[in-house]
């Protein structure tokens, strides 16, 4: 498997790259340039099009050009926050060039997907990642038995071109979980969770690589992320997202109606055992680390609050740096709040609707798409993933980690513009003959 042109060769690299990337704290720099890189290069290809030509080489879906659209309506509730606040230009400006490798590469990546970009490319790659990872896992573990320091090996110095949290830029073996002691890994993301996140995104992916070896490598690599990081959340919301990734895709078949039937007798039947068996594990989960879940909450209730009463519209246009000791001094608005509640705390009501319409019309077309389509299929089940972690995660925080998640997304939705131009290569025929 070999990149056959400029855009293959980027991604490729740039993914079985990642450890080295991450080595030097390049990721949350790199990442997005090689996004605007791309976007680039289709538009130098757009502008070179033959304008004689009825079909376009390269066409954009309307779903694509609604995740753009929406992308750029973030950076105005951005924009009009951070004046509503009077902020000064430098942290205006902050906010915007934040934006532009964040929120914007859930606009980009799914553009550059109208690329000939190969998806069987894409799921060797990550393939490769994950057997990178299945190597790299065995040493963290070791340096915990060699008891080496949990405290950060180093800070890139990229952290001071780069901004944010310097957590994004550091490098660290092991982490060892306040409430429970037990060690968790990250890998080549800042923070667990963000790994728990990453790995069922290339779960998904590596399963659909048709050589059969490097799939189950690229699964067992997968899964093997997803136990280390020990997240309560991927634990609980991988078998729920196969589940739903095979309903959905099955639904009009009439074994389905069948099945589900039966399945809402039984429940009707045990309904109570499996309502104190749902409250138990609740308190369980929220019990393994007491302190996360009460801060987490807490967290919610206040970032919420002060949206309402504050900035309802348009939001705050950023994060509020330390918060109060109710909340252990975490940053307001922020990833501990989870996507949604980040989006309105920053962005406002304008800003959760940009985001929120383009999820939803992509989930109802993936949904559409995947009873025929196999790339389809993926992309319900990384949306899904999406879904599930924007609960608890930051979602445009990490769009440099999971880029390959939204690269396959673009190309899932390109689907419609592919029938389209078969339609009309099929009528010039007709026409020419």
């Amino acid at each position: 498997m070999k990149p056959l042109n400029f855009e293959e060769s980027l991604v490729w690299y740039t993914i079985i790259g990642t450890y080295g990337l991450y080595l030097f704290g390049a990721q949350p720099i790199v990442i997005p340039i090689v996004a605007w890189i791309l976007v680039a290069y289709l538009g130098k290809k757009v502008w070179q099009q033959s304008k004689e030509n009825t079909v376009r080489e390269i066409t954009i879906s309307s779903t694509t050009w609604l995740w753009m659209i929406s992308m750029c309506i973030i950076v105005v509730a951005i924009i009009i926050g951070n004046l509503d606040f009077n902020v000064d230009t430098v942290r205006l400006m902050k906010s915007v060039f934040k934006w532009t490798r964040e929120h914007a590469l859930w606009g980009l990546l799914p553009l550059v997907a109208c690329l000939n970009i190969r998806p069987k490319l894409i799921y060797r790659a990550v393939c490769i990642l994950c057997a990178q990872s299945l190597i790299v896992i065995p040493i963290c573990y070791l340096a915990y038995l060699l008891r080496l320091p949990t405290s950060t090996l180093y800070v890139s110095p990229l952290a001071k071109v780069g901004g944010n949290s310097p957590d994004l830029y550091s490098v660290v073996l092991y982490f060892l979980d306040y409430d429970s002691n037990q060690v968790r890994l990250a890998l080549f993301s800042p923070w667990a969770p963000n790994l728990a996140l990453i790995s069922l995104i290339y779960f998904f992916i590596a399963r659909q690589e048709t050589n059969k070896k490097w799939r189950r490598i690229g699964m067992i690599g997968a899964l093997a992320m997803v136990l280390v990081s020990v997240s309560r959340a991927a634990i609980l919301s991988f078998p729920v997202i196969l589940l739903l990734t095979w309903l959905l895709t099955n639904f009009t078949r009439p074994g389905i109606y069948f099945a589900t039937g039966i399945g809402s007798f039984l429940l009707s039947i045990f309904s109570t055992q499996i309502t104190n068996f749902i409250s138990n594990l609740t308190e369980q989960v929220h019990g393994a680390r007491a302190t996360s879940s009460e801060a987490r909450i807490n967290l919610i209730k206040l970032s919420l609050d002060k949206w309402w009463n504050e900035a309802p519209i348009w939001g705050h246009g950023y994060t509020e740096p330390i918060g109060p000791a109710i909340v252990y001094f975490l940053p307001v608005g922020t990833s501990g709040c989870g996507t949604w509640v980040n989006l309105l705390y920053t962005k406002g009501l304008v800003g959760f609707m940009a985001f929120a319409v383009p999820f939803l019309w992509s989930l109802i077309y993936l949904v559409i798409q995947a009873q025929r389509s196999a790339i389809a299929k993926t992309g319900l089940s990384i949306i899904l993933v999406f879904f599930f972690f924007s609960f608890t995660e930051e979602l445009d925080l990490l769009a440099y980690l999971y880029w390959p998640g939204l690269l396959m997304l673009g190309i899932a939705l390109r689907a419609e513009t592919q029938s389209v131009s078969t339609l009309l290569r099929f009528k010039n025929t007709l026409l020419e003959s």
